[in-house]
């Protein structure tokens, strides 16, 4: 269901990891990254004695944020416009719309080369709880290696590409396509659509579909029920196989529609939108009974306590000092450079990346959590990025630069 989906936008991301994403306040100007840059690489360094990793944030949160503002950044120009889709179907449809499409998310994907966007995607998901879990299928996020969502916006038909938020991969069942995410750091008043019952549902019955065919986002689609499948055997082109009970739908399913809510008449979840059989007009969706089941067991065995980066790459270090007598600890990555600035106490006070694609990331104001308040990421050429964060991964990212 992404192939396609692929083509109509470039995206956003770093999965894994990172909080949310929206306005910051009070953040540097561009050119003065750059020349902060520009003093740093002129000071001399020596190797480090102890040989220590001893910047500010280890490499992979680095590479996180760095990927996170990135993808975001040359995904802003290619998210499509919506319009409020023309229901046909009366009160009901308009109804079920519009109470659960706060709950739908987009689901934006991507892969990286080299610092570079290699694949990107798009798919669906769903608010199953007000803590900030997403319900999509295992096939929206498999393979990729960053993953946002982006909520419909309240008002005006354009998506707050200034509101997009990090998300985690907590559980999957490949066999049922299924996924569970977790945004780092929901926002409050989060709505979780109402789960219906297996055994309510019944052959004919009017269904309501919500998600983003071939990019057109938060489109509704209507149908009808043709038959529940058990033990139905799927395969995609990847050469995935799965095997659950489904719903056979008769309605508009495209590319894009992935991980969508089917609805009944009183807005509760049936099932969620896994495929559809091109030319056939055959249309499935894996079945309520089996969603129930995972998603209690996966949020039954949740981790508790927070989550701990894990290192992929070790650097060669050095030091050197400003002539205010401020260190400097100079780390070289495989695929970035970091600074990591220390005042005379030892205490950072800001750290500054140069990616091998020229792209300058900033983090300044420390906050009480390792990380920084404040980032600017300024890529070679696109959109520059500033971050807010109350911790180590971005909570707010924005294109605007606030007063």
């Amino acid at each position: 269901m992404l192939s396609s989906a692929k083509q109509s936008i470039v995206l956003v991301l770093s999965l894994v990891i990172f909080g949310s994403l929206a306005p910051q306040v009070g953040s540097r100007p561009p050119d003065d990254v750059t020349s902060t840059l520009g003093t740093l690489k002129t000071l001399t360094y020596s190797p480090s004695v102890d040989g220590k990793q001893s910047d500010a944030l280890g490499y992979s949160a680095l590479r996180e944020i760095a990927n996170a503002c990135r993808a975001y950044s040359r995904g802003l120009t290619a998210l499509i416009d919506y319009h409020e889709p023309i229901l046909t179907r009366g009160e009901t449809g308009m109804a079920v719309f519009r109470k659960v499409s706060p709950s739908v998310v987009m689901v934006v994907v991507a892969n990286f080369k080299d610092d570079k966007v290699t694949n990107s995607g798009l798919g669906t998901g769903v608010i199953i709880d007000p803590a900030g879990y997403v319900l999509t299928n295992w096939h929206v996020i498999n393979g990729f290696e960053g993953a946002i969502v982006i909520f419909k916006p309240a008002v005006g038909t354009e998506p707050d590409k200034d509101n997009a938020y990090g998300v985690k991969v907590v559980a999957e069942d490949e066999p049922a396509d299924l996924a569970l995410l977790k945004i780092v750091k929901p926002p409050t008043g989060l709505t979780a659509v109402k789960f219906g019952d297996i055994y309510s549902l019944q052959v004919a019955a009017d269904i309501h579909i919500i998600g983003h065919p071939h990019g057109n986002l938060w489109s509704y689609s209507t149908g009808v029920i043709s038959q529940i499948r058990n033990n139905y055997d799927w395969t995609y082109e990847d050469g995935s196989k799965h095997n659950a009970r489904v719903i056979q739908m008769q309605t508009a399913i495209n590319p894009g529609n992935s991980g969508g809510p089917v609805l009944d008449n009183n807005s509760n979840m049936l099932g969620l939108v896994a495929m559809s059989e091109e030319g056939q007009n055959l249309n499935y969706a894996v079945a309520i009974d089996v969603i129930k089941n995972f998603v209690n067991s996966s949020l039954a065995n949740r981790p508790r306590g927070a989550e701990s980066h894990v290192e992929t790459a070790k650097g060669e270090i050095y030091v050197g000092q400003t002539k205010e007598g401020l260190s400097v600890t100079k780390i070289v990555y495989p695929d970035l450079v970091s600074y990591t600035v220390r005042d005379a106490k030892g205490l950072p006070t800001e750290l500054v990346v140069e990616t091998t694609d020229g792209a300058i990331l900033t983090g300044s104001r420390p906050n009480a959590f390792g990380g920084f308040g404040e980032w600017t990421f300024k890529p070679k050429s696109g959109k520059t990025i500033f971050v807010e964060s109350a911790g180590i991964a971005p909570d707010l990212i924005s294109t605007e630069k606030m007063d």
